[in-house]
This record gives structure tokens, C-alpha cells and sequence, in this order.
């Protein structure tokens, strides 16, 4: 109401100043057209004097009528303005009521709703002490009971998951590796030659075979003690046996043979002449093949007398494999692998170059060439990781390093596939003789069969002694045995056959 007031006063005092001013503008005019007529009656009377005169009066009488016809507009202005502020002031007197009524009847429900909540509190409370009442238990119990049969229920739902998604991480693994290891190997495949221990030397004519034993078997002596080989001269024409267990004084002993042979002129002096150039030549060969086998698997920075002695990996075999080749097999099976799993693919080719590096001079060193692959990766500086390749491809000390574990993989692809290596007859025959042995020390088993070159054994178990379930535990029994008293290469697969048979005769 206040505020209303205000605005119609304040109306009011405008509406009144502006009739103030223009009031006063007019009487303003009034008097200057007065003071022009009094001006005008001082001059001489005559026609233009009275009608300026009349025309002085009618300005004065229309301006009289301009400013009654102002103070009338104004005044109804004042006036509406006066009754729109009544009819606002009548409103928000209306809207006021109005506001008041709302509020009376919010705080009556916001008084209803207090209510309401305390007796819900109340039934709440009275529940609850009639749940402790009847299960004996308070509400902490009851909390922690429902807790840990939710956390059991979780518990068993989390293992039956776990398990699926461990079934299906294992499968999906499995495919993986198969996948790694058959690409790794079929880019990798290679041929291997297993030279025997002799070397049959064609000949031009047999008459240089009395040049060759010369006067009382002297050319042929010297020739041997030279070379450290056995020299077979026999009745076969147009050719000479050199036999050497030694690959590298076999290769020295066939190059001088033959540099002799060329030159014709053959006793002890030019026979230690030829041998002499011939390890010059090898020696020249055996740096050239360490300088490939570095390039080839990328290596750098490396000592020379450890690339000399990657390069004596030509003339070195291992149950027929040739060492050099292994290795180099080896190095592009272990990149193969390191790329595809994302491991270090330069650590790991460096592992498999450097694994079997003891056997180049196990016919000089005592020890076995693991130790002494070892050794010579301490001594020249290799890394940790490579020289635990070294003990770790063999089992005699567990992996340090994914790198380590991927070179022994790749040592059983090389050397385990069909054909990598040539073991004697006897020496297989030994070995399948002792595995189906060591199958047939199982009470529970009839006969064993070693098939796929000793890769796999038939078990025919006895069927009275041994039913479906105990297979399982028996088939993993001959593997433990297996494991422990045989030494092969690769893995052995254990098939076990139960088969019972019923006969009758029809008269």
C-alpha cells in the first residue's frame, strides 16, 4: 500500500510539473506579445497598426485556448493515472490475500507431514523390535547375517564365472601357441645333412695311392700325425678313406689330401706345408661363417674371438645336426615367437645364438657344454638373460626372463621335429627298449607299444584291473615315471586302451 502511495504521489508531481512548465512557457509568450503591442502603439496610428493589433489579439486568444485545452489533457491524464493506480493497488491487494491463504494452508501440511513421518518412525521402530522379538537377533545380526549370505551367494556366482572365463582363456591360449609355434615353424623349415664320421676322396689314378703311403708307409704316418685323422688306403679303386670323429680335423685333413693330391709332389715336409694352409683356409672359412651368422641374426658389437667362435659352429654336429644350421634355425624361431607374443626379439635372438656356444670346444674343455657356454658368456661380457638361456634350455635352472623361456621352446622345435636329428640305430633302440620297459613296470599294464619314433605309447591296460576313471590317474602315473627314468627329446604322449572282449561257441 506504501508503494502505491508513492507511485500515485510521484505521478501526481509529474503530471503537475509538466502543467507548471507549460503554463509558463505560455505566460512567457503572453508577456512578450504584450510587451510587442505596447511597442506597437508607440508608433504612429494608422491602417497596419490596427491589424496587428487585431491580429495580436487573436494570437493571444488562440494561445489562451492551446494552454486551457493542455491543462484539461493533463488533468485526465492525472486522473487516469490515478485510477490504473487504484486498480493495481485493488490487485495486488487481492494477489496478497491470496499469498496468505496459500501459506495458512502450506503450513498446514507441512504440520500433517511431520506428523505422518514420526508415526512411520514410530512403525518402523516397532517393527523392527518385533523382527528382533521373533528371529532373536538385533539389527547388527540380521545386517550381518544378510551380508555374508549376499557375499556366499557372490562368492559361488564369482567362481562358476571365473571358471568359464578360465575355460575360455585356456582355449583361446592353446590356439594361440598353436598358431605361433606352426607359423614359427613352417618359416623355418630346413634341410640338415648328417656327414658320417668318414670321407671318401675320389682319386685321379691309383698310382697316386703309392704316393700317397709313400717309402714304408712315411707319407701316410706323417700325414696322420698332421692331422689327427685315420687314413684308410684299401683295395677299392679310385679312392681313399679319411675318418675322423672331428668334423673340424676331418675338414682340414680332406682340404690338405686334396692340395696335395693337386700338387703331386707328396712326402712329410710339403705334407706339413699343405696341412698348414689348409687350417689357414678353415680358419679364413670358420671367420667368414661367424661374420654370416652374426649378420644374418642382426647381431652387433661383438668380440671377435666370440664371432670366431660362432664360426666354428660349421664343423660342429650334434646327433647329426649340424650346429650352425641348429643355431640359425633357432635364431628365426626365437624372433618368430618374440614378435608374436610382443616379447624382445633381439634379446631372444641373442639367447638362441648364443645357447649352445659351449659345444664348439667340448672336445678341448672338460664339463659339460653348458658350463662351459656359460663361462664363455661370463667372459666376454653377454648379458645375465643370455647366459641363464644357457643353463635354462636344458632345465638346469628355471627362466629369468620370457627371452630364456622362448629359447627353450625353440630348442625343442629344432631339435625335436622328425628328421632334425640322426641318432645311431643302437643307441634308438636302446632308448625305445627302455621306455616300453619302463610303461610295462605297471602292474595294471598287459602291453606298451613306443610308435612315431618314441613320440608316442600304446598302453593296452588289463581291463579286469583298471576301469574308466583309473585311466586318467594311471595315464598321468606313467607320464611322472616317463619323466624321471627316460631321456628324450620333445614330449612322449601316453594313449591308454581299454578293451574287454566276450566269446561263445554256437554248436
Amino acid at each position: 500500500m506504501i508503494i502505491i502511495t508513492i507511485l500515485t504521489s510521484i505521478a501526481a508531481v509529474a503530471a503537475g510539473g509538466t502543467l507548471y512548465y507549460k503554463q509558463k512557457k505560455f505566460s512567457n509568450q503572453e508577456k512578450k506579445l504584450k510587451e510587442d503591442i505596447e511597442k506597437a502603439k508607440k508608433i504612429p496610428e494608422g491602417k497596419e497598426i490596427e491589424i496587428a493589433s487585431e491580429r495580436a489579439k487573436e494570437i493571444i486568444y488562440s494561445a489562451k485556448n492551446k494552454a486551457l485545452s493542455i491543462v484539461r489533457d493533463a488533468e485526465n491524464k492525472q486522473l487516469e493515472i490515478q485510477k490504473n493506480l487504484s486498480q493495481r493497488e485493488e490487485m495486488i491487494d487481492k494477489r496478497s490475500r491470496e499469498i496468505d491463504v496459500r501459506a495458512g494452508r502450506i503450513e498446514e501440511k507441512e504440520t500433517q507431514v511431520e506428523k505422518l513421518r514420526e508415526e512411520a518412525e514410530n512403525i518402523k521402530r516397532n517393527l523392527e523390535g518385533k523382527l528382533e522379538e521373533i528371529s532373536s537377533l538385533t539389527k547388527e545380526d540380521a545386517k550381518k547375517l544378510l551380508i555374508e549370505q549376499v557375499e556366499t551367494e557372490l562368492t559361488g556366482e564369482k567362481a562358476k564365472k571365473i571358471r568359464v572365463l578360465e575355460e575360455e582363456i585356456k582355449l583361446q591360449a592353446e590356439e594361440k601357441a598353436k598358431t605361433i609355434l606352426i607359423n614359427a615353424m613352417e618359416q623355418t623349415v630346413s634341410d640338415y645333412v648328417a656327414p658320417a664320421t668318414t670321407y671318401i676322396l675320389d682319386l685321379p689314378n691309383d698310382d697316386i695311392k703309392g704316393k700317397i703311403i709313400g717309402k714304408e708307409g712315411r707319407n701316410i704316418r706323417a700325414f696322420e700325425k698332421a692331422t689327427g685323422v685315420d687314413l684308410i688306403i684299401d683295395d677299392v679303386p679310385g679312392s681313399i678313406t679319411i675318418s675322423c670323429f672331428d668334423p673340424y680335423r676331418r675338414e682340414i685333413a680332406i682340404l690338405a689330401m686334396k692340395k696335395l693330391i693337386e700338387d703331386k709332389r707328396i712326402h712329410p715336409g710339403k705334407i706339413e706345408e699343405m696341412v698348414a694352409k689348409a687350417k689357414e683356409d678353415i680358419a679364413r672359412e670358420i671367420k667368414k661363417y661367424g661374420e654370416k651368422i652374426v649378420y644374418e641374426s642382426g647381431m652387433s658389437n661383438l668380440n671377435p674371438e666370440l664371432v670366431a667362435l660362432l664360426g666354428r659352429m660349421k664343423y660342429r654336429y650334434s646327433y647329426g645336426q649340424n650346429l650352425g644350421v641348429h643355431t640359425m634355425e633357432m635364431v628365426r624361431i626365437a624372433a618368430n615367437i618374440a614378435e608374436s607374443i610382443g616379447a624382445n626379439v633381439y634379446l631372444s635372438k641373442k639367447c638362441a645364438l648364443f645357447h649352445d656356444i659351449g659345444k664348439v670346444v667340448t672336445a678341448e674343455q672338460e664339463g659339460s657344454h653348458i658350463e662351459i657356454g656359460a663361462e664363455i658368456g661370463r667372459k666376454y661380457g653377454l648379458e645375465d638373460d643370455v647366459i641363464n638361456a644357457i643353463f635354462a634350455h636344458h632345465d638346469m635352472a628355471e627362466p629369468s626372463c620370457t627371452e630364456s623361456a622362448i629359447t627353450k621352446i625353440a630348442d625343442i622345435i629344432s631339435g625335436s621335429r622328425p628328421g632334425a636329428r640322426n641318432n645311431s640305430s643302437e643307441v634308438y633302440a636302446i632308448r625305445i627298449k627302455k621306455l616300453e620297459d619302463t610303461v610295462k613296470s605297471f602292474p595294471e599294464v598287459s602291453e606298451a607299444y613306443a610308435i612315431h619314433a618314441g613320440r608316442e605309447v600304446r598302453v593296452i591296460v588289463k581291463p579286469n584291473i583298471v576301469d574308466d576313471n583309473k585311466m586318467v590317474l594311471l595315464s598321468h602315473e606313467i607320464a611322472k615315471k616317463i619323466e624321471k627314468e627316460n631321456t628324450y627329446p620333445g614330449y612322449v604322449q601316453i594313449t591308454l586302451i581299454r578293451e574287454t572282449r566276450a566269446t561263445a561257441k554256437a554248436n
